[in-house]
């Protein structure tokens, strides 16, 4: 097992209420992102208060909130990243659909919270496996608080000695990992699934769609079974490449590395 994720401890979280952000400790039984998971979110990476791609994981709040007809007051914005002071870990924004029943129109409730979380360390790699029951992505890849799937298919995926798993649907086609984005190497092309599939848009899947070439198209078991290199996108682990699937090595890691390099630069 090449790496673990850290246990979190939430130290701190707050609430959107008129015109600014207050502590907040709790969510409300009646708030429908507790009661049926109604909820969209943004996860972030801080680093001594510096959030990391912040106009973009603003924009995809922005974009989710308007296909699933939330109401968010876009003057919050701005004021999310202040919260943080000088704290480093991973934070995410949650824009529930408030309380109501589950037909009624939204009145929506903003969260942001921070954990004090240890990132991956560089020169980590992943130990993946496949996951065998069909994942249905909730509105076409949209980031919601429906994790049930993938928190189980997660938790399975460590019971059997790997980091994650890769997720396929109804159509046998390659999804995602359970919290990260996926992306195949073949002949030196960069394959990724669409969002039609089922992807997240996810901001360092976008980041690399920007840097390299990269084919969206559907990819099912074979093409997963036939590559010559995988690597993993989210937020949080940046770009991780893929040591072994399903237990055999893969000792092409070429791409991946040098994105890894360019975030880390990036970084600074």
């Amino acid at each position: 097992m090449a790496h673990r994720m850290s246990s979190p401890s939430l130290f701190a979280s707050w609430i959107w209420q008129d015109d600014r952000f207050v502590s907040a400790v709790s969510v409300p039984l009646t708030d429908r992102g507790f009661r049926y998971g109604m909820s969209v979110f943004e996860s972030l990476r801080v680093d001594r208060g510096e959030v990391e791609f912040f106009d973009q994981h603003a924009a995809r709040l922005v974009q989710a909130a308007a296909e699933r007809e939330l109401a968010l007051e876009e003057a919050a914005l701005p004021k999310i990243a202040e919260l943080f002071g000088a704290r480093s870990g991973f934070a995410r924004i949650y824009l529930t659909a408030g309380d109501g029943a589950p037909a009624a129109a939204a009145v929506s409730r903003l969260y942001v919270f921070i954990e004090d979380r240890l990132p991956p360390g560089e020169d980590d790699v992943w130990e993946i496996g496949l996951h065998d029951e069909s994942y249905h992505a909730p509105f076409g890849g949209l980031k919601t608080a429906n994790y049930w799937f993938n928190c189980d298919a997660f938790a399975r995926a460590h019971r059997q000695g790997f980091d994650e798993a890769l997720l396929f649907n109804d159509r046998a086609e390659l999804v995602s990992a359970c919290m990260a984005n996926v992306f195949l190497v073949r002949d030196d092309r960069i394959l990724t699934p669409p969002r039609s599939s089922g992807a997240r848009a996810g901001v360092i899947r976008e980041w690399v769609i920007g840097r390299r070439q990269v084919e969206e198209r559907r990819l099912r078991r074979e093409d997963v079974l036939q590559a010559d290199e995988i690597f993993l996108t989210n937020s949080w682990i940046g770009v991780r490449p893929v040591a072994t699937l399903e237990g055999r090595a893969l000792s092409h890691r070429f791409i991946a590395p040098r994105l890894a390099a360019e975030l880390a630069a990036r970084r600074g």
